[in-house]
């Protein structure tokens, strides 16, 4: 076997491990599924929070209208009952059981606009609440997949660069730095497939000579981009 033909093998395996380091990147960069349900769980949340202030706000109302309803009895046993005769006094209690009951009518209707929203806030929660549940899930099966691919990916990595180390061992060392030298200055492609007469790395149309030249032993250098040239066959 040919010094380029070992050098073109070793170049498939760098450009696959290229590929697999830009896939496991990629993946264990994929924050879309956990960005969703972070969406959801912060929607929840207002939710939950706006549901106590509304919930908090009625309570505060109704222990203001039960208040307002026992001082209102109150002022209706004073005027009532027959045991206060003096007019100023009666006309006191008179005007403050009338303001209980303006204030009675105004909380009234607005406990009845706060409970009608508390429902339409309490729907719109069960709604949040169901799609959080559904975004979890989704997260759930989008890691799992995740996961089970990053650790495919991983092993072939693993394996692929063992088979790396292998291959590299059996070229020449003053080849092998030729090669990487290459590898470095021309974006991860030092040995470029002759293809239709072309270089496989800089598109470049080569002569019949050069493609004469690549078929025979020794190293053949592509005289646009400089990359070794590999006829197959």
């Amino acid at each position: 076997m040919s010094g380029t033909w070992r050098l073109f093998q070793l170049q498939k395996a760098d450009t696959r491990l290229t590929e697999l380091d830009k896939a496991l990147r990629a993946l264990r960069a994929d924050q879309q599924h956990r960005q969703l349900l972070q969406e959801a769980l912060t929607a929840l949340e207002d939710s939950e929070a706006t549901l106590r202030q509304s919930r908090k706000e009625l309570r505060e109302m109704e222990h203001e209208d039960s208040t307002l309803r026992t001082r209102a009895r109150m002022l209706e046993g004073k005027l009532y009952g027959g045991r206060i005769s003096n007019p100023k006094e009666l006309s006191g209690y008179q005007d403050e059981l009338q303001a209980v009951q303006v204030r009675l009518g105004t909380l009234e209707e607005t406990m009845l606009s706060r409970m009608e929203e508390l429902e339409a806030l309490e729907d719109e929660h069960r709604g949040l609440a169901a799609r959080t549940d559904q975004a979890r899930r989704d997260h759930d099966e989008r890691q799992e997949a995740l996961e089970r691919k990053i650790a495919s990916l991983e092993d072939e990595s693993s394996s692929l660069q063992q088979r790396r180390s292998e291959q590299a061992s059996e070229i020449e060392p003053g080849l092998l730095k030729r090669y990487s030298d290459l590898l470095a200055r021309k974006n991860g492609v030092a040995v470029a497939r002759i293809n239709r007469q072309t270089c496989g790395g800089c598109g470049m149309h080569l002569t019949d000579h050069k493609i004469q030249e690549a078929g025979r032993d020794g190293l053949t250098f592509c005289s646009t981009c400089s990359r070794i040239l590999y006829l197959e066959g």
